[in-house]
């Protein structure tokens, strides 16, 4: 099995193309990105400076404001040490209280458990009346 070679295909050297034109056109256009760079950074910089300046001349007020107010207001009034002396206990009387028997709490407690379910079932009829009204 012989294959024979088509002659139709030119075998060419690689680079041989003009690579002068190449060249070129890409230095061009690194040219280009280089001022768009460029520009783009001197307008960063105008900025920076710009804002620079207007930072430091509001901390310049306020700094200012601030010496000025201390200068000119009042100080505040010193507290004056005050010696204590000790002063000497007090005797208490302590009244005794006479306590309630478990008999009267346990009433007690049965009179509000009774009292405060009387007020929910009449807060509950209250707002079933305004529900069937609306």
């Amino acid at each position: 099995m012989s294959s024979s070679i088509d002659s139709s295909v030119k075998i060419t050297k690689p680079f041989s193309s003009d690579t002068d034109k190449d060249k070129e056109g890409l230095l061009q256009d690194a040219d280009l990105y280089r001022e768009k760079l460029e520009t783009q950074w001197s307008g960063l910089k105008q900025e920076a400076t710009t804002y620079g300046k207007q930072a430091l001349v509001i901390g310049g007020v306020v700094a200012t404001t601030f010496v000025v107010m201390n200068a000119l207001l009042p100080k505040g009034k010193k507290k004056k040490e005050v010696l204590v002396t000790p002063v000497e206990p007090v005797e208490k009387k302590v009244a005794k209280i006479k306590t309630q028997s478990a008999v009267g709490q346990a009433v007690q407690s049965l009179a509000w458990t009774l009292a405060v379910g009387w007020a929910r079932q009449k807060l509950k009829h209250l707002i079933d009346d305004e529900r069937k009204t609306e």
